[in-house]
């Protein structure tokens, strides 16, 4: 069924009278961020889709701003190209994962967009996907057998977020930072990017130490690891996380402390408007952040996909970009 509407889309192009090309507005019913991501799973989708194509986002965690950002862009892209989109969340569980794209599979969708937590788990699935036409990308991690690729480079990702971290010690702390990591171990994903952060203080503030690695994938774990370990290790000045909603968590944590150095960091990545807003506040000592253009994301991957249903494409990369966001760049740019 599927390759029979993709030769019925090819005919109405030649013809001038693509339907899928009729945009319905972007998110679904007006709505944007987790309330677009709730209807989306809820509904199966944009019912205003004509292209008679579906594509599938299995994500990580709907509750994680990056991940939101990401099926914005997913399905403001699908909308304009006709294709109906829904979101399946694996709340950061491994088979929950697999299980959702194998019956993605079973429904026999066009398409399936995976924000992979275990490349190994996946790739099974993903071949049983490609059997049946079904075309795969993977966004965030890599999964190697899958035809599209929009993973980013986790080490140096993690490497820039240590090294910012790395500047700061140089110039606000004397060289003798003592920093906490907040990372991911958990997700075997995400590990790389918690051992660039490790590398990048490290190897730029020689005279640094990174007194703790503790795992923290929310804002709610963001705060109590921070908060247990500023109690056992009260010489923490700096705090490193893998995103910003857990660098949050430890700027929650902090600012209740009393006495804060005027010195200490917490750097975080995603560069999420919440983030940007904590680094607004009075006093913050919420220092950085990395763009890393999840939304732009979301739309290039649901149109590669589409091309290659579409116009035959071969397997393609989908380049990733990231820069960092500094705190008196985003104090600067207020109003």
């Amino acid at each position: 069924m599927k390759r029979k509407m993709v030769a019925m889309l090819l005919v109405l192009s030649l013809m001038g009278m693509l339907a899928g090309c009729t945009a319905s507005g972007g998110n679904a019913g007006g709505k944007t961020g987790q309330e677009s991501m709730d209807t989306a799973a809820a509904s199966g989708g944009d019912e205003k889709a004509d292209s008679g194509m579906e594509f599938v986002y299995v994500t990580q965690d709907s509750a994680n701003p990056y991940f939101i950002q990401v099926y914005d862009g997913f399905q403001s892209k699908c909308a304009e190209l006709g294709i109906k989109t829904q979101i399946l969340d694996s709340k950061y569980d491994v088979a929950t994962q697999v299980s959702y794209v194998e019956d993605a599979v079973q429904r026999d969708v066009d398409g399936i967009m995976i924000s992979p937590l275990d490349e190994n788990a996946l790739k099974t699935v993903v071949d049983q996907a490609k059997e049946k036409g079904i075309v795969v990308s993977a966004e965030a991690q890599p999964v190697s057998n899958a035809q599209i690729d929009g993973s980013l480079d986790e080490y140096n990702i993690g490497y820039a977020i240590g090294n910012a971290a790395a500047e700061w010690i140089k110039t606000e702390q004397g060289g003798e930072g003592r920093a906490l990591i907040l990372a991911q171990d958990d997700v075997e994903a995400v590990i790389r990017r918690g051992d660039g952060i490790n590398d990048g203080i490290l190897e730029n503030a020689p005279d640094a130490q990174v007194v703790a690695r503790q795992n923290a994938s929310n804002t709610d774990l963001g705060m109590k690891v921070t908060e247990s370990v500023l109690l056992a290790k009260p010489e923490v000045n700096v705090i490193c996380a893998c995103d910003d909603f857990t660098a949050i968590g430890a700027y929650e944590a902090v600012s209740a402390m009393q006495n804060i150095p005027d010195n200490f960091y917490i750097g975080g990545c995603d560069a999420t408007d919440e983030g940007k807003e904590k680094m607004k506040a009075e006093n913050s000592v919420y220092r950085s952040s990395c763009n890393l253009f999840p939304y732009e994301a979301g739309e290039d991957l649901a149109e590669a996909m589409y091309k290659y249903l579409t116009e035959k494409q071969e397997d393609a990369v989908v380049q990733r970009r990231y820069e960092p966001v500094w705190q008196k760049d985003v104090v600067g740019n207020q109003p």
